[in-house]
């Protein structure tokens, strides 16, 4: 079982952490989130239990007790798989959500297509870098969450952004073919149970020349490739993430099979 545990002071590490939860039962892993470019623990990580059992026994025990003079928070998460490095890259994506997108190809007068958007965290500055001769269409399946996008973008001052409520298992869109110039899937690859059946439909969507662009979380970036190879409909086009950062989930983007620019 996998727990998030937060609140934790800079100083504690690994080993005090393992200290700590061994006491409960067995440790499968531990990961402290660090700042990509500092090294710096950013207050929060994960431990993985060896059962059910035992995780909820270390969220009872361990649950708001202090820990170097601070209180901890443990709580289970709905993660299931951990890869090298992505929870540190998934935090670095969302505080450079406006420079991430300019560098991946997001322009003036573009049409997006933001797909699993939840509340905006790439909505947002994707339509304030389109701006008023552009558009973003806020894709997903929680309808409270497009609430809270809506709300955002009320308090922005944003007239550009559609939101698109999706069935909890359709992948549809309900958009034109060849319609939008850009799709953003990040963070919700890992979510689809059809993920052909979803490639096939960004690709009816998107225009020829256009781009798709997906941060495979808790998939990786060799198996996300695989994937795409199968479906036949996407090529490679290149990849991008914080110079010198190793980590097993990255940005990859892919144009319609046939280009050659």
């Amino acid at each position: 079982m996998l727990l998030k545990v937060e609140g934790i002071y800079h100083h504690i590490g690994k080993d005090k952490l393992n200290e700590l939860f061994s006491k409960i039962g067995i440790v499968e892993s531990i990961t402290i989130i660090r700042d990509i470019y500092s090294g710096r623990s950013r207050g929060f990580g994960f431990v993985e239990m060896s059962s059910q059992a035992e995780g909820e026994e270390a969220i009872r025990q361990l649950n708001g007790i202090m820990l170097g003079g601070r209180q901890i928070s443990v709580k289970a998460t709905k993660y299931q798989q951990l890869l090298q490095g992505e929870m540190e890259f998934r935090e670095w994506l969302a505080e450079n959500a406006h420079e991430v997108l300019r560098r991946v190809g997001v322009k003036e007068g573009m049409i997006i297509l933001d797909y699993g958007c939840g509340s905006g965290r790439f909505t947002i500055p994707s339509a304030k870098i389109v701006g008023r001769k552009g558009k973003v269409y806020a894709a997903d399946v929680s309808s409270p969450a497009l609430g809270r996008l809506k709300e955002e973008a009320e308090n922005e001052g944003l007239q550009n952004i559609e939101t698109v409520l999706c069935g909890s298992s359709d992948v549809t869109t309900g958009l034109r073919d060849q319609s939008v110039d850009a799709i953003l899937v990040y963070d919700v690859m890992q979510e689809v149970g059809d993920r052909e059946r979803l490639l096939g439909e960004l690709n009816r969507v998107l225009r020829r020349d256009g781009f798709l662009s997906i941060f495979p979380m808790h998939i990786g970036t060799e198996r996300m490739l695989e994937i795409i190879d199968k479906c036949g409909l996407f090529c490679f086009r290149d990849r991008y993430g914080p110079f010198g950062y190793k980590t097993e989930s990255e940005i990859l983007n892919f144009k319609k099979v046939g280009l050659n620019f």
